[in-house]
């Protein structure tokens, strides 16, 4: 009896009670071969658009200089920006950063066109006490030398309505939050694949209404926004998911982190159509458009095959195992295609752990209190920075560029480092080296130092942005081994929360420049070389056998570890191992749970928690 697939190969169909051996056909077909690294790249390919609409808004809400319209001008014949004209038309304040005056961006005089053409120039600023002060009830002037235009022009969000600009940005991460939690859980009941196309499709569609939004209320667009932010998890989630699910278990930190790598190649083709485009709407529509070719890509992606073997589907997995045989040119013994199924432990009666038992005992509640607030504080400025590089000096596009290139050495710094000098100390060592940089950063700019050193402060930024992200990189495997084994995804599910918090609140810690300039870099700053020296309080990892009991965990740091006899990529190995995958903007973590321990678990090889 045989079934035929789609390329024509006919494959015997498999015995009842019989079973595909996906990790034994992997040793064969090889845990990263030829066939994987094409579906690969298709994942790589889709994860692309998801770091473009994350880090839009510095395009799409760009903030220029602006003061109040002055059409008095236009009627007295002069240019609606001339000098003079608006030299007499705006009051001037006092810039509390530089202690330099400049004219008001959120009032103007009363004006008629007969004192305008009257106006002898240049004109000299005396005594305007008795002179009529108004609102900008003509509406604004903004400079459109670098933007054509974006929503922060679009909306008139200055002056008392300038905080609604970071709104779009904090809504969006809420929308984050939101889709990590629907999709992680559609992406178990349909499939990886069904689950990435869908959101593929819906970024799509909710993308181009975006950029259909102008001259509607800018509650539309904040909405909107938030939805590109839903869609974003359901595509990078299961193309995370599948990447890692169809290699060895040598490979998944690979694959994990060139996952965190194409979403930073997003920020740099963001660099480059902003460049290209200066009109916000426009933009956004660029960018929404690429999805069209990534629906196309449907063709060749393949499912999960630990999802496919988690529902039973072990025909199809045969099928793939034999196509990749096919492209990596080996052969796959038939006993792969034909395991005998495990004996099944009954697993209802075991407890489920939940968030409290993360905080039930004192040392596990004092380790889970500093994990989060690490979470939080490097979400929180790695967005911060991120999004922030307008307020640098310097070119808006060059600098954006560099802050995305900055990302592929740290990440590749952070794997290095974890290996050789442990967690604890590389971990802490990047936030502390962030947070000095990001401290020092505002004051090697104007007015502290002359505008020829700007360099000098885009360069500390950078430098912060690098530690931060090489941070981020290391607390998620960190924070995978510190929780033991009955808790631990539960553990990296929490932490991740935390870092949804950080990543919602850091468009209102840039909202403080108002009240001092270069307050935002301090918060930065200050947060990260808190929480790094706090990080020194939690116990080294590395080498060390992890904890699986509560009671493991609970004593885990507080006396002498055993460590392992045998050290896999940087952790220890207990028997069972368990691969953690970094993603510093989307803080996923996927785990490969004990099959060993469970029935669910072997029937589940692997859990997305956000």
């Amino acid at each position: 009896m045989t079934r035929e697939d789609e390329a024509g190969e006919h494959t015997p169909l498999l015995p009842q009670n019989k079973m595909v051996d996906y990790d034994a056909a992997l040793g064969y077909i090889g845990s990263f071969g030829t066939y994987q690294k094409m579906k690969f790249v298709i994942l790589l390919l889709c994860c692309i658009p998801v770091g473009i609409h994350m880090l839009a808004m510095p395009f799409l809400g760009a903030q220029v200089a602006h003061h109040c319209a002055v059409p008095e001008l236009a009627q007295a014949g002069m240019a609606l920006n001339d000098p003079c004209g608006l030299n007499y038309s705006l009051p001037w304040v006092m810039n509390k950063d530089t202690n330099v005056q400049s004219p008001s961006e959120c009032k103007r005089y009363k004006i008629n066109r007969y004192e305008l053409s009257n106006l002898s120039c240049p004109f000299e600023r005396n005594s305007e006490e008795n002179r009529t002060v108004l609102d900008c009830d003509e509406g604004w002037w903004y400079d459109r030398q670098v933007y054509n235009s974006s929503v922060y022009m679009e909306f008139n969000l200055v002056c008392e309505d300038e905080p609604l600009n970071n709104l779009a940005q904090s809504l969006f991460m809420v929308g984050v939050l939101i889709g990590s939690i629907v999709f992680g859980q559609l992406s178990d009941i349909v499939g990886r694949k069904k689950t990435m196309y869908l959101a593929v499709l819906l970024m799509l569609v909710f993308g181009i209404a975006t950029a259909f939004a102008p001259h509607v209320h800018y509650i539309i667009f904040v909405v909107l926004r938030l939805l590109v932010g839903f869609t974003t998890m359901g595509v990078f989630l299961s193309a995370f998911v599948i990447g890692t699910e169809m290699v060895g278990a040598d490979r998944r930190t690979l694959t994990g982190t060139l996952m965190q790598a194409a979403f930073s190649m997003g920020g740099v083709v963001l660099a480059g159509i902003a460049y290209l485009i200066r009109d916000w709407s426009k933009l956004q529509l660029a960018i929404s458009l690429i999805n069209v070719v990534l629906v196309l890509t449907w063709w060749c992606t393949i499912e999960s095959p630990r999802w496919q073997l988690s529902k039973g589907r072990h025909e199809e997995v045969a099928i793939m195992i034999r196509r990749a045989a096919k492209a990596n040119k080996v052969t796959v013994p038939e006993e792969v295609f034909h395991a005998k199924e495990k004996d099944v432990t009954d697993y209802k009666e075991q407890r489920q752990y939940n968030i409290i038992d993360l905080v039930r005992t004192p040392n596990m509640a004092r380790k889970s209190v500093i994990i989060f607030l690490n979470w939080l504080v490097v979400t929180l400025v790695y967005y911060g920075l991120a999004l922030n590089t307008a307020q640098l000096e310097g070119d808006d596009y060059l600098n954006f560029l560099i802050t995305c290139l900055v990302d592929f050495p740290a990440l590749a710094t952070a794997l290095f480092t974890v290996d050789y000098f442990g967690r604890r100390s590389s971990h802490a060592f990047f936030m502390l080296f962030g947070g000095v940089a990001c401290i020092a950063t505002p004051y090697l700019a104007p007015p502290f130092l002359p505008k020829s050193l700007n360099p000098l402060s885009i360069a500390l930024s950078m430098i912060g942005k690098f530690g931060i992200t090489a941070a981020f990189t290391i607390i998620f495997i960190w924070t995978a081994e510190l929780y033991p084994t009955v808790v631990r995804n539960v553990g990296v599910g929490a932490s991740s929360m935390w870092s949804r918090v950080g990543g919602i609140i850091s468009p209102f810690v840039l909202l403080s420049k108002q009240l001092w300039g270069p307050l935002p870099y301090l918060i930065f700053g200050g947060l990260s070389i808190l929480v790094g020296l706090a990080a020194l309080m939690l116990p080294e990892t590395k080498g060390y056998r992890l904890p699986d009991t509560l009671e493991e965990g609970e004593n885990f740091g507080k006396r002498k570890q055993a460590r392992t006899s045998a050290i896999s990529n940087g952790q220890g190995v207990i028997g069972n191992e368990r691969e953690v995958h970094t993603n510093p903007a989307f803080s996923t973590i996927v785990g490969e749970e004990d099959q060993l321990r469970t029935n669910e678990s072997r029937r589940e090889t692997q859990d997305i928690l956000i």
